[in-house]
């Protein structure tokens, strides 16, 4: 390590990190922790960089029908995009010594009918501590319980996908393109955790997905304090309402409201109607006023800068940008 004998460390570090761990990162078996990396570089004259070791991304099948309408060479650029992003994040948790804990289960509903899909919803906001309260930012949410939002800009008929990285890690891939509406995005994160979380047997993947995505956005319960028990008729601008304080799209309340029978078929095709005769049901009105965007990236990043765990030009190349701006982002306060 450094041109020092392992036990040679050790007397340096005065005996706080053991020999058997110290062979372990030497070896690649175990990550220092933070406060052990700064104990390391402090005893040895290097920066955490010196520690940095290749990552390795490897993503299971996608589950991205709608990434597979495109051309290939697109499908290709898009998961290139998303590997160069994880990797550099991998990275830079490596040299943090930080460790993404996942705080649930890949697949861990069984959902034998839709009902067992929306009951995964509420099960899902009450054990990760969301309550019924509207969900904001979240990505960041998402972030919170160990899911790796990969959030690319793609001018291409693409939401987003999802799939797990070197067999147990859950990624989203999400695209930001300003010309898709906040819902929309919200919908799709909601939808992929959605494939992340459910096991359906004998059922069609993609309904189980969008029942879920729906109950987490507005749980039932909500939903009836919100419309009441059952409806005949229900104003758009109810609706608009609705979209502006919980996130999801008018045209998904209405599904939700339908599911969860407050409306019968009959109302749910008649006021689909009103949408397609007042010409939005491809770009509603209204939007929903908050951020959806992950600041845990640029934090890590921040405090490997000020704790000098990295150095600034390391820090430029984890962001993939230029040193010149990345120095001028640092110094900017808006």
């Amino acid at each position: 390590m450094n041109g020092y004998a392992i036990q040679d460390v050790v007397n340096l570090l005065d005996r706080k990190i053991s020999k058997q761990a110290i062979s372990q990162y030497e070896n690649g078996v175990m990550k220092p922790s933070a406060e052990n990396m700064l104990l390391l570089c402090n005893a040895l004259g290097v920066r955490p960089d010196y520690f940095a070791r290749e990552v390795e991304v490897r993503l299971k099948d996608p589950s991205y029908r709608k990434l597979k309408r495109l051309p290939a060479k697109e499908q290709e650029k898009i998961l290139q995009m998303a590997v160069d992003y994880l990797e550099r994040y991998l990275e830079l948790e490596s040299l943090l010594g930080e460790e993404t804990i996942l705080k649930f289960s890949l697949h861990q509903y069984e959902i034998k009918t839709y009902e067992d899909a929306e009951r995964a919803a509420e099960q899902f906001r009450q054990v990760m501590g969301f309550g019924n309260d509207p969900l904001l930012n979240l990505v960041e949410r998402l972030e919170e319980q160990g899911i790796k939002v990969v959030e690319l800009l793609v001018h291409s008929d693409f939401s987003g996908f999802a799939t797990v990285m070197n067999d147990n890690c859950p990624v989203i891939v999400l695209n930001t393109n300003p010309d898709i509406a906040v819902d929309r995005k919200r919908f799709t994160l909601a939808h992929e955790l959605g494939h992340l979380l459910l096991k359906p047997v004998d059922l069609d993947e993609e309904k189980c997905a969008n029942r879920f995505a729906g109950a987490l956005l507005i749980p039932q319960d909500r939903l009836r304090e919100e419309l009441k028990a059952h409806r005949n008729n229900i104003h758009i601008k109810e609706l608009l309402l609705l979209k502006q304080q919980y996130g999801i799209s008018m045209q998904a309340i209405l599904y939700r409201a339908k599911d969860i029978s407050i409306i019968s078929d009959y109302l749910f095709k008649e006021q689909m109607k009103v949408f397609s005769q007042l010409g939005i049901r491809k770009q509603e009105p209204g939007s929903f006023d908050c951020e959806e965007h992950s600041h845990r990236f640029w934090q890590l990043i921040l405090r490997g800068v000020a704790e000098e765990l990295i150095s600034t030009s390391k820090a430029a190349a984890l962001c993939n940008m230029k040193l010149s701006a990345f120095l001028d982002e640092l110094v900017k306060l808006s």
